[in-house]
């Protein structure tokens, strides 16, 4: 495979985990994909794939919500130097690397729950995930979470 598709195949995945759940309009967490028995059957999920993955997202969740609140502060103090008179500018591009440090281990945080999450389910199913997102995307009848609310016809469950 190469480098170019696997990139694609991560990228896809990851848009994915965040927002095919967020969709079910449910009492499930979003990005808990793994829950919704139609993908867990198609992917063949054990229950303790499941475990592994219930056990990956709380931990990654975690590490995103301190991640995120250590981003909005840095974000919080490069405004307060910009409001500051007169302009220091080299505290400000001190402070704008830091916000970027921050931002770029959120997305360390992020990618390292993709693998996290490809680790688990192995190459085959990994793509059979990404192939269903890409189905989603183009609205096809097979998508994960394409409004499991309702039945076909329209009715409502």
């Amino acid at each position: 495979m190469t480098k170019r598709m696997l990139i694609g195949m991560l990228v896809c995945s990851a848009m994915l985990f965040g927002t095919v759940v967020q969709a079910r309009g449910d009492d499930l967490s979003p990005g808990r994909w793994w829950m919704q028995p139609d993908l867990a059957r198609q992917l063949s999920l054990s229950k303790k794939e499941k475990r592994a993955l219930d056990s990956l997202f709380s931990q990654n969740r975690i590490a995103l919500i301190d991640l995120r609140s250590s981003l909005e502060k840095e974000r919080l103090e490069m405004q307060d130097i910009l409001e500051r008179d007169p302009l220091d500018e080299a505290a400000l591009f001190a402070q704008q690397r830091r916000v970027q440090e921050k931002r770029q281990k959120l997305s360390d945080e992020r990618f390292k729950y993709l693998v996290g999450v490809r680790k688990i389910l192995g190459a085959d199913r990994f793509r059979t995930l990404a192939g269903k997102y890409e189905e989603m995307k183009r609205g096809g009848s097979s998508a994960p979470a394409a409004r499991p609310w309702k039945r076909e016809g329209g009715q409502s469950r």
